[in-house]
């Protein structure tokens, strides 16, 4: 599987604006990888056989440790709403205006870390994507 990698740019997407790309052969060779830049419209075409991945700038995050209510990670439903509420004090913006992203295995650490990112911004270069 080849894999498509975007690196999202700090500003709200524009017309004129250019996403930096590379593509990972699926062969797995061992080779440099070629930047290359493109408008959104003109990034290649990702398939069933394509993994992408969007790349956030560090400027775009903010990184927080929680301490989660034991038996969380068995009602999801109350996820979202349990990390709003831990990290409220914490954000300088709405928590729901914030897209909110807990680390991979976050079920098997005690004190896992959630990127935070302006939803609008995310949204807008997803839907430009």
């Amino acid at each position: 599987m080849r894999t498509l990698i975007i690196q999202l740019p700090p500003g709200l997407p524009s017309p004129t604006g250019a996403y930096p790309h590379a593509l990972v052969p699926a062969d797995g060779a061992d080779r440099p990888l070629a930047l290359q830049w493109a408008a959104a419209s003109l990034l290649p075409a990702a398939d069933r056989q394509t993994e992408t991945v969007a790349l956030v700038p560090a400027v775009a995050l903010s990184w927080h440790r929680v301490d989660l209510p034991p038996g969380l990670h068995k009602q999801p439903a109350r996820l979202q709403a349990a990390l709003q509420g831990l990290l409220e004090d914490r954000l300088l913006d709405e928590p729901g205006q914030l897209h909110l992203a807990l680390q991979p295995g976050w079920k098997d650490t005690p004190r896992p870390w959630v990127a935070v990112c302006d939803r609008a911004w995310l949204t807008a270069h997803l839907q430009a994507l």
